[in-house]
């Protein structure tokens, strides 16, 4: 008798790859906020937890020198050697522990997770602590019955990791509810800013709200 399973889907997703990165070889700057600059240090394109709030994505180097100094965030230039044999090793250590993984992107991995037996927020923790000891790069993972769901539940995971611990499962209702209720709109995969103020014109400020939409509208207007 062959048992049909719902799928189930993880996300990991590598925590400010580059500036982690960066800190593999300078662990005395775990806690100092860092940016990582794109080829010839022109611009921002990474930046450690510490240095997001002061810090926004693409923001010219040479506009920004002041602002770094004066809250002694350290600026790196970008080393994609370094980033992508670094990915490789995370990759590889999430490919021994999952059945079965599709790389999205140099820091992010989904996991087919179907079928697999036991507790997979546990299976979640795991992961997290052995890409972290055998690589030095924090993750996140989301869990949930579709990638988009699962992105949702990576973010959540990073975004209160206080009280994740870095993972989340969206397939529990009351978990998914409350996230979806709590994340802004624009924060779901693949609502760009463009659309984000399409739906918020509509009245759509949240996840939930968006998921509560009527879809024959939504195609309508977008």
């Amino acid at each position: 008798m062959i048992t049909k399973h719902e799928p189930v889907v993880a996300l990991i997703d590598c925590n400010s790859f580059f500036a982690s990165c960066e800190r593999v070889f300078r662990p005395d700057l775990a806690r100092t906020p860092i940016v990582v600059l794109s080829s010839n240090d022109g611009c921002v394109i990474a930046r450690s937890a510490e240095a997001k709030p002061f810090i926004r994505m693409g923001e010219p180097y040479f506009q920004i020198r002041e602002k770094l100094h004066a809250h002694g965030i350290l600026a790196f230039s970008s080393n994609f050697a370094l980033y992508g044999d670094i990915s490789d090793r995370v990759m590889t250590v999430i490919e021994s522990m999952v059945p079965a993984s599709e790389t999205y992107s140099i820091d992010e991995k989904f996991a087919d997770l179907t079928g697999v037996p036991g507790d997979l927020e546990k299976l979640g923790r795991d992961i997290r602590k052995r890409v972290l000891q055998y690589t030095g790069i924090p993750v996140g993972v989301g869990i949930a019955g579709a990638k988009t769901l699962s992105k949702l539940a990576n973010h959540a995971a990073k975004k209160w990791q206080k009280y994740t611990g870095g993972v989340v499962d969206l397939r529990r209702p009351d978990v998914r509810d409350w996230v979806l209720k709590k994340t802004e709109v624009g924060d779901v995969w693949g609502v760009g800013r463009r659309m984000q103020t399409h739906l918020q014109g509509m009245g759509i400020q949240t996840a939930w709200d968006l998921a509560h939409a009527n879809a024959w509208a939504l195609r309508k207007q977008l």
